[in-house]
């Protein structure tokens, strides 16, 4: 997988997650339906997994691994940032005072978490499967 076509993935998944919160902000979609917070914070999640894995491997930011990543811990690499970056969201909700849910402020935020793990599972399994390919091709 190239370093400018995953860009372009997270680059338009970043724009459609700011389109759908800005819609979900107007007309209230937060609140309205309840499964709307679910699909953000699972594609959340997948950007997450994703530009991490993408920084770590792909921006050149950083020098070639000097020992072999197995997936088990490449896995664990991204599961460990998305949680890290997930609960610093929710942390900052919380600072801005954006506590109201139906369910109860600890549960909302326990399942919030959770599909943001779930997403960043989504965009490793993504990863993998786009980084085998490409290696298999050269």
């Amino acid at each position: 997988m190239s370093r400018h076509r995953l860009l372009s993935i997270l680059a338009m998944l970043v724009c459609a997650i700011a389109l759908m919160h800005g819609a979900a902000i107007v007309f209230s979609l937060y609140w309205t339906l309840w499964w709307y917070d679910i699909v953000l914070h699972f594609l959340g999640g997948i950007f997450i997994g994703l530009l991490v894995l993408w920084v770590r491997f792909l921006s050149g930011y950083f020098p070639a691994s000097s020992f072999l990543w197995s997936p088990g811990r490449l896995f664990l690499f991204t599961l460990f940032w998305t949680f890290i970056i997930g609960v610093g969201w929710e942390v900052f909700e919380w600072l801005a005072g954006n506590t109201w849910s139906i369910e109860g402020y600890w549960l909302d935020t326990t399942l919030d978490v959770v599909l943001d793990l779930i997403g960043g599972i989504a965009g490793f399994l993504y990863f993998i499967h786009k980084h085998i390919s490409h290696d298999e091709r050269s």
